[in-house]
């Protein structure tokens, strides 16, 4: 009799926890491709960097639900048999991702010069929505009437909004963002209060976009917009040069600020996960080290000074990081979603490395050396 009520109290307690998750929504953003941008000077691999973004995507432990590109897929041109050209070799690179439920926005190098013509012959509608595991997406169009959605756009979205519940979790996708970011560079989107004012009343909303070609989080009440890295060229933090042009590529670092990133929202907690991915240097040189309670495994590595090298970070069991201050390492480890680091030591010496989030007991053992030869 004890040993049934003990079963049942445990079939209880498994069914708490089960009802505290809920399944788990993952997806990749990648934005502003630019395909068919050709300068050296900016990114010397600008025919590589979009395949080598694809290989990585490719290798990710788990296999995403879908992908989305938030925009300037392609580069600007005012010849449409060559706009139709870089959009028919975009497709075809897409075309070797694994995961085939593919979602893409417009952005102004795509849509500006001829209204999103081509945009949509290629790529579909401007903007929709669709659902996923009880999660509403809505993708915008803040590119093709300029820098505004347009009051058509606007109407079929207070009309998208009224069908769903008010506490209905939103995830929205566009190229521009919503809250103003830099009203001087065009980092705006004109009309993007009366959009807000109509996602208002939902308690959970977060926007991905692109367009700024950075890291950027901002928050206004229930609503978070993140910018994505650019995946052709960075550009500079607002405001802190005259105008934003591309910024330099640096051969120190090969492919510094381009990068993609994964996204894990668990439909019960409501909770997002955001982790950056870096463009990899395609090297077939690469270090795989794993985190543990209490150690790296290995904690010495060993490279060649002036050969580009993959490190190739994980967690095997909490969350730990792993800051080479020297190299300019900083990364966060999450168990199931490893870290791709591309590392390019320039000169010769010792360079030591820890782990800088604090786990449990033996943290403090959790160091090592990066030597280089």
């Amino acid at each position: 009799m004890k040993l049934g009520l003990f079963v049942l109290c445990c079939v209880l307690v498994l069914a708490g926890v089960g009802a505290a998750f809920g399944e788990q929504i993952f997806f990749v953003q990648l934005s502003d491709t630019h395909w068919g941008f050709d300068n050296p000077k900016v990114n010397p691999d600008y025919a590589g960097t979009l395949k080598k973004a694809i290989a990585q995507v490719n290798a990710l432990p788990a296999t995403p639900d879908f992908i989305v590109f938030t925009g300037d897929e392609t580069h600007t041109t005012n010849d449409p048999a060559v706009r139709r050209q870089r959009m028919t070799e975009f497709k075809a690179m897409v075309g070797t991702l694994k995961v085939q439920d593919i979602h893409y926005l417009p952005g102004e190098h795509d849509a500006g010069l001829d209204a999103a013509a081509a945009y949509q012959e290629f790529f579909g509608p401007r903007y929709y929505t669709f659902d996923l595991k009880g999660l509403h997406f809505v993708a915008l169009d803040n590119v093709t009437a300029g820098d505004s959605l347009g009051d058509a756009q606007l109407a079929w979205l207070g009309e998208t909004l009224g069908t769903f519940d008010k506490d209905s979790q939103i995830i929205v996708f566009a190229h521009r963002p919503l809250l103003e970011v830099y009203s001087q560079w065009d980092w705006r989107t004109k009309d993007g209060d009366k959009a807000l004012a109509l996602l208002k009343p939902f308690r959970n909303v977060k926007l991905f976009y692109g367009h700024i070609h950075q890291e950027r989080e901002d928050t206004d009440g229930s609503f978070t917009q993140y910018a994505a890295k650019g995946m052709m060229f960075p550009l500079p933090a607002p405001g802190s040069v005259a105008k934003p042009g591309p910024v330099p590529w640096d051969p120190q670092h090969p492919y510094q600020g381009l990068g993609f990133r994964t996204v894990r929202i668990d439909t019960a907690t409501r909770e997002v996960t955001v982790i950056e991915y870096p463009i990899a240097a395609s090297t077939g040189v690469s270090v795989s080290i794993q985190a543990r309670l209490g150690e790296f495994d290995p904690d010495v590595i060993r490279l060649k000074k002036g050969v580009p090298v993959t490190l190739e970070l994980s967690s095997l069991d909490t969350t730990h990081g792993f800051s080479c201050p020297d190299l300019g390492i900083d990364a966060t480890l999450v168990p199931g979603s490893p870290v791709v680091v591309p590392v390019l030591a320039a000169a010769s010496g010792e360079h030591d490395f820890f782990c800088s989030v604090f786990c449990g007991e033996g943290h403090e053992n959790m160091i090592g050396k990066i030597i280089v030869e």
